[in-house]
């Protein structure tokens, strides 16, 4: 046998084996889209992409990017409109000196505390009427040297007004209860930016002064009011302290249900982010975790 007919034979032996070439460009185009995912990622330029599950009617729209990033470790999830925190209240005629120091807004209750000189302070919170609710506007006192009023603002809806035991006349309640309106108020965040798969929704989030707290869950979990914490969820919080060097914990590969894991980052301004999850996808709590940029 020849020479060229020995390698004829060789590359016809051989041809097979060659791999196909959709499958190679397939496999290139994704590592080009990764590695500018990546890029993109790293920018931190994205706009929150959570979305509010019932407690959506106190939401506003935060301002978004020309260029929203997706993130890829959340495995290919599509952007949704970007809600920021609000309290799903206004109220037109508080008491002078009182200003908003915490809040939170969890399915259909939100509440507000406000806080002024000497320790003054009053709590307005708005929930479903329930056939207990006596919502008539009569003060009445509590035990820990409280007094709150009750009032039916709209269908279904009862503003409760609370503050410490003498701190107010009893009509200067039930006058900032009949000025509540069920009007959104946007509220500070500690997060600027944030970013959630599809379906992974906000069930609960609060502020206070130097902390903040939100509650992620996917369409799977039952929203439960109040809301609980379920192994599926994933829990970010935010806290201005002193800095931490960036941590991630994961479950042993030998443990066959997954224990409770933990990323922790360091944000700008000071702040620290923690982004935790017990039965969650990883990709998707370190995607939660990469996606945060401090205010």
């Amino acid at each position: 046998m020849s020479d060229m007919r020995k390698l004829r034979e060789a590359l016809k032996t051989r041809e097979a084996l060659a791999p196909d070439p959709d499958a190679v460009l397939t496999g290139a185009h994704g590592r080009i889209r990764r590695r500018r995912t990546q890029r993109r990622v790293a920018g931190a330029a994205a706009v929150v992409a959570v979305v509010i599950a019932g407690a959506g009617a106190g939401m506003s729209l935060l301002r978004p990017s020309d260029e929203p990033a997706s993130i890829e470790a959340a495995a290919g999830a599509a952007d949704l409109p970007v809600p920021a925190p609000a309290l799903p209240f206004t109220v037109d005629e508080l008491p002078a000196g009182l200003e908003l120091s915490s809040w939170t807004v969890s399915g259909t209750t939100a509440s507000g505390r406000y806080e002024g000189y000497y320790g003054a302070f009053m709590e307005i919170m708005v929930t479903d009427a329930t056939p207990d609710t006596a919502a008539t506007g009569t003060v009445t006192y509590l035990s820990g040297d409280a007094m709150q009023t009750q009032l039916g603002i709209a269908p279904g809806k009862v503003v409760t007004v609370l503050t410490g035991k003498g701190e107010f006349p009893d009509e200067r309640l039930l006058e900032v209860a009949k000025t509540v309106r069920l009007v959104p108020t946007p509220v500070r965040s500690m997060l600027r930016t944030l970013r959630a798969p599809a379906g992974v929704t906000v069930r609960q989030w609060s502020r206070s002064a130097d902390s903040e707290y939100l509650m992620l869950c996917p369409a799977e979990v039952p929203v439960k009011l109040p809301a609980r914490v379920d192994g599926r969820c994933y829990q970010v919080s935010v806290t201005a302290g002193r800095p931490v060097a960036p941590t991630t914990t994961r479950a042993p590969q030998s443990v066959p249900l997954p224990l409770n894991r933990t990323v922790r980052r360091l944000l700008n301004g000071g702040t620290v982010l923690t982004v935790s999850t017990e039965l969650g996808a990883e990709a998707v709590l370190e995607a939660i975790s990469e996606s945060a940029v401090g205010s």
